[in-house]
């Protein structure tokens, strides 16, 4: 099973990198914007890494795992997993100045343990990919008013 790899790219005028990554780093907020995610809870806090205890699902497909978040404010968040559901899974956030405004590059990479997992994720990842842009973007307006 070849790991599944996407991301996106996001221009955002008039909000700083500080801004944006403020957004991403607010992982128990995930629920509000990310699709599927029914719960995130960060279950420790030490320095610069967080804890994270997850649930997704649609329907009666439910995942329970727990993920950790490395901070580089403001340029940077990773999280990783190899809990639950993944063999392995990472998803980098970058905020990068862009003029008066921020760039935000998020790349992933997973491996899912189920195979029927794996196809049905490599099939639903791009509309998914689409769905956390338009919903970060209304995160950043909701938010920030702007």
């Amino acid at each position: 099973m070849h790991p599944l790899t996407g991301g996106w790219r996001v221009d955002v005028p008039r909000h700083t990198p500080e801004e944006l990554y403020a957004l991403a780093v607010d992982i128990e907020s995930y629920p509000r914007f990310l699709p599927w995610c029914q719960r995130a809870h960060i279950r420790k806090r030490d320095g610069d890494h967080l804890e994270v205890d997850n649930l997704f699902g649609l329907g009666p497909l439910q995942a329970r795992f727990t993920s950790h978040a490395e901070q580089e404010p403001p340029r940077r968040l990773t999280i990783s997993s190899h809990d639950g559901p993944f063999r392995h899974f990472k998803l980098v956030w970058d905020f990068e100045p862009l003029g008066e405004g921020c760039r935000v590059v998020a790349r992933y990479e997973m491996a899912l343990r189920s195979p029927m997992l794996h196809s049905m994720a490599a099939m639903t990842l791009p509309a998914m990919e689409h769905k956390v842009v338009q919903n970060f973007k209304e995160r950043i307006r909701r938010v920030y008013g702007r």
